[in-house]
């Protein structure tokens, strides 16, 4: 009886590491994609632009590197079209009808909670994001910018 309870949790155990292999890689490969200076940790510049980078990501639809009019009207959950069409116009600094990173992230430095969401995620304040500080990427919803 013993020896079947031993194989039993030998299986229990390596079914557990096998499941948590994939994971655990994951995230290993986030903080990795995430530090861009290969430090260890991530700033707050290098969490802010991968945040950026993923919002804009999901605004360009057909993935070309601009954001167009028509891709910034089919957003979901906008309530008021007036403001939102407007605030358009006023990221399109150079008026060609085309957002670009560059005008996305100006605009996102300023209008937005990704410092908040950094901060949040900084459990031991030390002004700097450890792997275990990172246990996934924050959603596309949990930044927010602000029309």
């Amino acid at each position: 009886m013993k020896s079947i309870i031993k194989n039993v949790s030998a299986v229990l155990i390596m079914a557990f590491v096998y499941l948590a292999a994939p994971e655990s890689q994951a995230l290993h490969e986030l903080f990795r994609s995430l530090d861009l200076d290969k430090d260890g940790k991530i700033d707050r510049n290098e969490f802010s632009e991968d945040m950026k980078r993923n919002a804009f990501k999901k605004l360009d639809a057909d993935d070309n590197r601009e954001i167009t009019s028509s891709e910034w009207a089919s957003l979901d959950n906008v309530e008021e079209l007036d403001r939102h069409s407007a605030l358009f116009k006023r990221l399109d600094k150079d008026k060609d009808r085309r957002i670009t990173f560059f005008e996305f992230s100006d605009y996102a430095d300023k209008h937005s909670n990704i410092e908040e969401a950094f901060i949040g995620l900084d459990r031991d304040r030390n002004n700097y994001l450890a792997p275990d500080e990172i246990t996934v990427r924050p959603l596309f919803r949990m930044i927010t910018i602000y029309f």
